[in-house]
């Protein structure tokens, strides 16, 4: 049976903010994210690192996904693609690489996530486009192996395993077991309990979340978030779980004040706030 996700069990996790700390105390997270047709992306997922409390976040991007976003993500820094040189130097400098959000699932960018996933010192969050380009070839996952994490929903799971989302859905907790041993990643696979588990065989259920959430943008927030934490020093199994529980109970306050009808997924990062104030974070 799964562990339940428990808030005592997620603030446990979480590190206050001592007084004199400064932001390389809280990591710096290197976003790959976004194109001409998915840019919001890019700004859900950065903004989601932000709001859950990384120290630098910076979005490696094309020029017009930057442009379109700039102004309105102050916080962030920029890296405009392509420019391998410098891609490379700040993924060997990152704290954690946040990879494959609002990205196409083609062969321009599996050459981008391979050489990320290469370069990469820190712990990795692979997402959407990013994970479902290197489906065909899991291998190529294989130098993060012990730091990675991926978040799929049932469709990119039934890609990873090569099987249908009928498959998938039958059977969730043994499919996400099996990935994560297969991969040695820890495993987010998202859904109305969405399960988190890790290489050494543990599965954690959360049961926080709504309806609300079933809406483009919200993945891309929840592994901003993930990559956040991460970012804070949390193990990839402590960030996944912590992301999770506190992207679905966000969306329980946000749903609460907005409605599941009309709350978007950006909203819920001001609830995640009132949550972080109301634990002493």
């Amino acid at each position: 049976m799964p562990a339940v996700i428990t808030n005592e069990m997620v603030f446990a996790a979480l590190p206050p903010r001592p007084p004199e700390s400064h932001k390389g105390a809280y990591g710096r997270v290197l976003a790959v994210c976004g194109c001409p047709a998915y840019r919001g992306a890019a700004a859900l997922s950065v903004l989601g690192a932000l709001r859950a409390g990384a120290g630098v976040v910076t979005l490696a991007a094309g020029e017009s996904v930057i442009q379109s976003i700039a102004a309105r993500v102050l916080e962030a820094t920029f890296l405009p693609l392509p420019d391998e040189s410098a891609l490379a130097s700040m993924a060997e400098t990152a704290t954690v690489c946040l990879a494959g959000c609002g990205r196409e699932a083609d062969e321009t960018t599996a050459r981008e996530m391979k050489f990320l996933l290469e370069r990469t010192r820190g712990t990795v969050v692979l997402d959407a486009g990013g994970l479902c380009s290197l489906a065909a070839e899991k291998q190529a996952m294989r130098p993060a192996a012990g730091r990675l994490i991926v978040t799929p929903h049932p469709g990119e799971m039934a890609r990873l395993a090569h099987t249908s989302v009928q498959q998938v859905l039958a059977a969730p907790a043994e499919t996400a077991l099996a990935m994560a041993k297969q991969l040695d990643a820890v495993v987010v696979l998202k859904g109305h309990r969405t399960l988190t588990a890790t290489p050494a065989g543990r599965l954690y259920e959360n049961r926080t979340g709504n309806a609300g959430l079933a809406r483009g943008g919200s993945g891309d927030v929840l592994a901003g978030m993930i990559a956040g934490l991460a970012a804070q020093g949390l193990a990839p199994a402590q960030a996944a779980v912590c992301g999770v529980y506190l992207h679905g109970l966000a969306a329980d306050r946000c749903a609460a004040r907005l409605s599941q009808q009309g709350m978007l997924p950006e909203d819920i990062l001001v609830d995640l706030c009132a949550l972080y104030l109301e634990n002493g974070r």
